[in-house]
């Protein structure tokens, strides 16, 4: 009954495209949701690149030429859509405003569709790359591990808390190119106890990919303490 008063009195528009009212509990109307463009096919089968292709269709174990020539530490990285208008609105009221509620949206959208099978993700464990503890600290909050707890219990899969650390601030890597953000991110993370991570197969959960520098880098060092498999879920692809 308060939410059903709220929503009369204090109607509430979607965030994207501003003008239709939406029910309480959302942030975008159901157009703008049936916009996002879900990342479903003709992908890179390691970094999950979308294939901008003008031959047949690749076959399931097709590479980017990126990955041909320099290869991820990672096993494979999927993404739930890609990173422009509705997707990209939903991130930044969800990681910059900040807006929590928003994990609601992102619930119903992996719902909608998951690139990872749940047969696939049998035996795995989810682990968020971690913030910084001054960021944590600013924010209140870490997009990360609100995502993946929502993959965790999704498929009923154990959760990493705290085997990963940053050891630093690394800043925005927004502005910077490629090259820039494998310096800025070199070195930023740890791991806890190297000793629990030996064997377990892990999933490695973020926000955006852009040029895979930040999850590669955390890839690395959960490698390094004799993991298994590495596989990556964001929430979009840049």
């Amino acid at each position: 009954m308060w939410d059903t008063f709220c929503d009369s009195m204090f109607p509430q528009s979607c965030i994207y495209c501003e003008g239709a009212r939406i029910d309480g509990g959302n942030f975008l109307c159901g157009d703008c949701r049936e916009a996002i463009q879900f990342l479903t096919e003709a992908l890179c089968h390691t970094c999950g690149a979308p294939a901008d292709i003008s031959y047949d269709f690749p076959r399931e174990d097709f590479q980017c030429g990126l990955c041909r020539k320099k290869p991820f530490v990672f096993d494979r990285a999927r993404s739930l859509g890609r990173y422009d208008t509705v997707l990209k609105e939903l991130i930044h009221f969800f990681k910059y405003r900040p807006q929590r509620g928003v994990v609601s949206e992102i619930s119903s959208l992996l719902d909608r569709y998951f690139p990872y099978r749940g047969d696939e993700l049998k035996g795995f464990w989810v682990l968020p790359v971690p913030l910084y503890k001054n960021k944590l600290q600013e924010r209140q909050f870490d997009q990360a591990h609100l995502i993946a707890d929502l993959i965790a219990k999704r498929f009923d899969l154990p959760m990493g808390r705290e085997w990963l650390i940053k050891n630093r601030d690394t800043g925005p890597q927004a502005k910077k190119n490629k090259t820039e953000r494998v310096k800025n991110v070199k070195g930023a993370f740890s791991v806890m106890d190297k000793n629990i991570l030996v064997g377990k197969d892990l999933i490695l959960v973020d926000d955006v990919f852009t040029t895979g520098a930040t999850v590669n880098e955390a890839s690395k060092m959960l490698k390094r303490s004799n993991c298994g498999r590495v596989f990556v879920f964001t929430l979009a692809r840049a």
